[in-house]
């Protein structure tokens, strides 16, 4: 088997989003016949079935869901190599942090003030970002760092806990259920 071609992680991906030959072609800018063409192709090359199709329905098979992580994974670290080589190579490079709006801004504004305060450190650049998008934006490049709360995916990254706190319940007094001591 030859090795994968971006092109072709790119088509698969497409198609496993949207389940449907003729949305991705769409989103591909490009006709379906010949996205369908490289689907099969792939599928031939690889010597699997990546998607069951019928007349009215498109499913990943067990091949199609593994190649679908590794797909997003390799195409992710494309990515990343690419932003972080222009990033490194600019002429004031930049640490990207990404944050959720309001999301530990304490402790955000203790860690910047502290690695700010190191010498020949580089420029820190405060993304704001949704909750989902935080652990991807670490993955494809966009960000060097995220601060993030559990639950997140941690699928291609290094993490270290900086806090860990209690979750509450925050009721109006005289609630039934402030009553208790424990909620489950």
């Amino acid at each position: 088997m030859n090795d994968l071609e971006v092109r072709e992680l790119r088509y698969f991906v497409a198609v496993a989003d949207e389940l449907n030959f003729s949305r991705a072609a769409e989103r591909l800018g490009m006709a379906q016949p010949p996205l369908s063409r490289a689907i099969r192709q792939l599928e031939r090359r690889l010597g699997v079935q990546l998607f069951e199709r019928t007349t009215h329905r498109v499913t990943l098979t067990a091949a199609g869901l593994t190649l679908l992580d590794e797909a997003r994974s390799a195409l992710d670290a494309m990515s990343a190599a690419g932003r972080r080589t222009r990033r490194a190579a600019s002429a004031a490079p930049t640490l990207v942090v990404t944050a959720k709006p309001g999301l530990a801004a304490g402790l955000l504004r203790r860690i910047v003030d502290s690695y700010t305060a190191l010498p020949g450190t580089p420029q820190i650049e405060i993304a704001v970002s949704g909750y989902r998008q935080q652990a991807d934006m670490v993955r494809d490049g966009r960000a060097d760092v995220a601060l993030l709360s559990s639950p997140y995916d941690e699928r291609g990254l290094d993490t270290e806990p900086l806090i860990t706190g209690a979750r509450v319940a925050a009721l109006p007094v005289g609630h039934e259920l402030a009553r208790r001591g424990i909620l489950h």
